[in-house]
């Protein structure tokens, strides 16, 4: 299965959106026609070190069930380069023009950079 990012940026985003550390997303707050695809999803970012979590599946391999309770340090800092709606259209954008495949650290950089140039067409710095 290929990583969705814009199910990362969704995902990132709802548990970015709980009110306090004693709540946690899991998978009945997700399309249940959709649970493996999310399942996947937060198990890569709980092994990524961007999500605080745990997955449970079915002996079969399926998702039984997940819990993410918070993001990390470096989860928050990969949701605030790609949070903005605007941002995130064009960091897609720049990789389908491209033709390059979308990696961890090269949208975070090309996000970034992006928002940086939002920022000083808006400032005018």
């Amino acid at each position: 299965m290929k990583r969705d990012w814009d199910m990362i940026r969704e995902i990132l985003t709802k548990l970015e959106d709980l009110p306090d550390t004693d709540t946690a997303i899991q998978l009945s707050d997700f399309p249940e026609s959709r649970a493996f695809e999310y399942s996947y999803h937060v198990e890569l970012l709980i092994e990524a070190g961007l999500v605080e979590g745990q997955v449970s599946k079915y002996l079969g391999g399926g998702p039984a069930y997940f819990l993410a309770q918070r993001l990390t340090w470096i989860g928050h800092e990969f949701l605030d380069a790609v949070r903005s709606d605007t941002v995130w259209s064009r960091t897609k954008k720049t990789f389908a023009s491209k033709g390059i495949d979308m990696t961890f650290d090269l949208v975070k950089s090309v996000a970034s950079e992006i928002a940086v140039a939002v920022i000083r067409g808006a400032t005018g710095v």
